[in-house]
């Protein structure tokens, strides 16, 4: 494990690293696989769009790291928070979870298609936040996607009906790059540090 904590002032320097990171694997001839995630990490998603604009994009694959099930194009969809604010990418592949089908169908679906994504392409790298509680991706504390098996569950989280990668999902990325704003995130960093389980901390999930 290679974790380094970096300060930024705003999303701007850490788009501007994942679209380096990206435009640097591209240009090695390298297919791409990014994952993105809602919330606060929204910003970075446009920021680092902003900065590929107009290079060749042929070789990248974007979709979802999670996202809230239910209608294509509903509110509280990640995808949509994303849509709202902006982020393009001309020349991408751009793969979203929803489609319709109910829940169960829809998460078979982005399971399969992450397994043939990580078996296609050279680099992936995750785009993810980490909440006050924990979590990371859309993996609560002491839910079932702590011990999910296959790379994708759905489950009823409450405020949400989740459809999220697992632990297993995320030990397939090459690189993590997780974005996390504000002085009630500073526990959860300084916890981080240290081994927790799982089902305590998902975000420990991280560091595979």
């Amino acid at each position: 494990m290679n974790m380094m904590f970096i300060p930024a002032s705003s999303p701007d320097p850490v788009g501007q690293y994942v679209a380096d990171l990206i435009a640097a694997q591209l240009g090695d001839n390298r297919t791409v696989l990014w994952l993105l995630s809602g919330g606060s990490a929204v910003a970075v998603a446009v920021a680092a769009a902003r900065h590929l604009a107009g290079r060749g994009l042929s070789g990248l694959t974007v979709s979802l790291i999670d996202e809230r099930y239910g209608p294509v194009g509903h509110e509280q969809s990640n995808w949509r928070q994303l849509q709202d604010a902006g982020f393009e990418l001309l020349g991408a592949a751009l793969h979203q979870v929803l489609s319709g089908a109910p829940q169960s169908d829809t998460a078979e679906a982005y399971d399969e298609f992450l397994h043939a994504e990580f078996n296609r392409t050279d680099f992936s790298i995750g785009l993810l936040g980490i909440g006050p509680d924990g979590h990371t991706s859309g993996i609560l504390p002491h839910s079932p996607a702590v011990t999910a098996l296959g790379l994708v569950t759905a489950y009823d989280g409450g405020e949400f009906q989740r459809i999220t990668t697992t632990p297993r999902a995320l030990s397939y990325l090459d690189e993590a790059v997780v974005y996390a704003v504000g002085k009630i995130k500073w526990p959860v960093l300084d916890r981080l540090e240290t081994d927790l389980p799982f089902a305590e901390q998902p975000a420990q999930a991280l560091k595979a």
